[in-house]
């Protein structure tokens, strides 16, 4: 404390909040990430999908990396999947990691997540859009991977400031 002011509170994720951020219920399709395989292969092995609407992946040298599916980005954060276990007992890494403040924000205004369901974007942090809660809705998982990955797969060439139209067709 300086000053006389309580130092500003970390978030930090506890049990058994942890498994209300990670998507543990199986997906009715074999690949969620089928639509993502153009950016990190097909060798790559899906480790954990967050509520948040991201995904952990191991790739072939043992490594786990987060796919962020806003920003259509891949960061290393654990050298081996035990190594990324051990950082979500870590309450300020796991709140990180698994957007917790956004999660625990959605829970407190919408309740639990129904099986299969993540946060999904109104508007792609990609293309402008922001990831606090006022920018998410709660997606079919398989239908967020999919329209994510795909969005990213055509905008990949676009350079950025580039001026992107989507059309919803029914």
């Amino acid at each position: 404390m300086s000053g006389g002011q309580p130092a500003a509170e970390a978030p930090v994720v506890r049990q058994p909040m942890l498994n209300a951020l990670l998507i543990q219920e199986p997906l009715a399709l074999e690949d969620p990430l089928a639509e993502w395989r153009w950016r990190f292969g097909g060798s790559a092995r899906l480790v954990a999908l967050s509520r948040a609407g991201d995904a952990f992946l191991r790739i072939a040298n043992g490594q786990v990396w987060w796919l962020d599916c806003g920003s259509g980005t891949l960061t290393a954060v654990a050298a081996s999947v035990a190594a990324f276990e051990r950082l979500l007992t870590q309450p300020i890494e796991a709140a990180k990691l698994l957007m917790a403040p956004v999660i625990e924000a959605s829970l407190r205004r919408d309740g639990p997540f129904q099986a299969g369901i993540c946060l999904g974007f109104t508007l792609l942090p990609v293309l402008g859009g922001s990831y606090a809660l006022e920018n998410r809705w709660r997606a079919p998982a398989i239908e967020h991977f999919g329209l994510t990955g795909e969005i990213h797969r055509r905008l990949r060439d676009a350079p950025d400031g580039t001026s992107v139209r989507i059309d919803v067709v029914d």
